[in-house]
């Protein structure tokens, strides 16, 4: 049997509308890739239970673990 996870990409945006924003984030997705933007993973039953990704590694949520 397969889990169900919830990845998600979340950037903080400023854009004058909802399709600057979305343009913006898909500009940022394509230009730092999976090497330098985190994904979050969580089952999808405990999203509380959230751990970052780089590339297909866990990494660090607190920047001072850095």
């Amino acid at each position: 049997m397969q889990n169900e996870w919830l990845v998600s990409v979340s950037l903080p945006i400023e854009a004058a509308t909802p399709a600057e924003a979305v343009a913006e984030f898909w500009r940022y997705v394509v230009e730092l890739g999976p090497a330098e933007l985190p994904a979050f993973v969580s089952p999808a039953h405990d999203e509380l239970a959230m751990t970052a990704y780089v590339a297909d590694g866990p990494a660090p949520l607190d920047p001072e673990d850095d």
